[in-house]
């Protein structure tokens, strides 16, 4: 399921928390873009979704903005204009992709799946089993719902006409691979954390204990050298030693600062916490992936091939983007080195502030498969990450070749400020 079909139920899973008066007969259609009628119950939703767009905006401008407060909200501005006129001018933007959409697959010929059919038809039915009543009183009928859902799977559908492989753009398998490629690494890495058994910081001590055992580690690893199957293996079986290292050093702590405690007879018993019990149980965790089957009474147990592998994928941002809203992985110095300096096959040791990293990255493209990374539903996500923002542009086009006729009774109706929390609404 790709991005519109997934935004749009969510939004609609959450509905709205207000309720607009019930409509009147001149205010049913809130506008009509080359002859597709945009009803009042899709334009309060459409005008919604732009209110929350606003608010995530603003917050992100000011973090110690109330959003939460629509007379604050209502105060603000964003790109040069008022939060009223902001919000109709989004609304009115995704009424025209709805409309963009739907006159380009009608050109096209592409007609909803019947499966597509039916997913949406259980949605809907799901939707309004758990907010029908929100959504009516907000003035958006099932039409409405059913509409807005059925635009957002065209949209899909229209998507992938331009950009699936051998579609109208011409994208290749060959290239949708390199992309992926380039943008992701195959890594297996140990994170060692300078914490210790309470989970307080090492001293300087500690850290260059610390170092000594992960340098050891490293070392048993690099003697491995030109037999990267041995070098995860070896490297699993670190990973076992320190996640034993880990829960003997809580215990040791927990013993620390345990009290006693007796039974009923007031005879000693040991104590333990839950602390202990929760660390030692995360770090015995298996740090590889087993299935157990039973044939003629046997039981054996597999390991699944790269279970402790990740594929780390390259962070995009633009220029909006702040630094400390990026999430790196495993962490940020250790993301640079493995996009940055990595040799394949070679492992090495990187340090930062709260851990040091055994880390190991491996060719990708040896598991460029479709029995693994390169299934189906992975190289359509490629397709969406690499030409989402060029669909997105082309539609913007279909846009600006379209006529709008607002009604603006209705639009003026409708604003998402001028809510009645307490009216009903007969749906449109």
């Amino acid at each position: 399921m790709f991005k519109w079909k997934k935004a749009a139920a969510t939004l609609l899973a959450a509905a709205v928390t207000g309720s607009f008066v019930a409509c009147g007969e001149s205010t049913a259609n809130a506008m009509t873009i080359d002859g597709i009628q945009i009803k009042a119950g899709m334009y309060i939703y459409y005008s919604y979704n732009a209110y929350l767009q606003l608010t995530q905006d603003l917050k992100a401008q000011n973090s110690e903005l109330d959003v939460t407060d629509n007379k604050v909200v209502k105060e603000q501005k964003m790109d040069g204009v008022s939060a009223e006129t902001w919000i109709q001018n989004k609304a009115l933007e995704y009424c025209k992709q709805y409309a963009a959409v739907e006159k380009k697959a009608d050109e096209l010929g592409i007609e909803l799946k019947s499966d597509d059919k039916n997913d949406i038809n259980d949605k809907v039915e799901t939707f309004w089993d758990n907010s029908g009543e929100i959504y009516e009183k907000n003035g958006i009928s099932k039409e409405s719902v059913k509409a807005i859902l059925e635009n957002t799977y065209l949209t899909d559908e229209v998507f992938m006409h331009y950009y699936e492989v051998d579609g109208e753009e011409g994208v290749t398998e060959d290239g949708l691979k390199e992309f992926y490629e380039e943008n992701n690494a195959r890594v297996q890495y140990i994170q060692f954390d300078l914490k210790d058994g309470k989970g307080d910081d090492l001293d300087d001590a500690g850290k260059a204990d610390m170092k000594k055992m992960v340098e050891d580690y490293l070392g048993e690893v690099q003697a491995l050298k030109g037999d990267e199957d041995a070098m995860e293996d070896k490297m699993d079986d670190i990973q076992s030693e320190y996640n034993a290292y880990v829960t003997s050093i809580s215990e040791e702590a927990a013993a620390e600062t345990a009290t006693s405690a007796t039974d009923a007879d007031g005879n000693e018993i040991a104590a333990t916490t839950t602390e202990a019990a929760e660390t030692t149980a995360a770090a015995e965790t298996t740090t590889t992936a087993e299935a157990e089957t039973t044939e003629s009474g046997a039981t054996t147990t597999t390991t699944a091939p790269y279970a402790n592998e990740k594929i780390i994928a390259k962070v995009t941002t633009d220029s909006d983007t702040k630094e400390e809203d990026v999430t790196y992985t495993p962490s940020k110095k250790a993301y640079d080195f493995i996009f940055n300096d990595a040799e394949l096959g070679v492992p090495a040791m990187v340090e930062d502030d709260n851990a040091y990293y055994i880390i190991l990255r491996r060719d990708i493209k040896e598991r460029m498969t479709d029995d693994d990374l390169w299934t189906e539903d992975n190289m359509n996500s490629v397709i969406y990450t690499e030409y989402q923002k060029d669909f997105e542009d082309m539609r913007d086009k279909w846009c600006d070749d379209l006529n709008v006729e607002k009604n603006d009774r209705a639009i003026k109706r409708y604003d998402a400020f001028k809510i009645d929390m307490n009216s009903s609404s007969a749906s449109n």
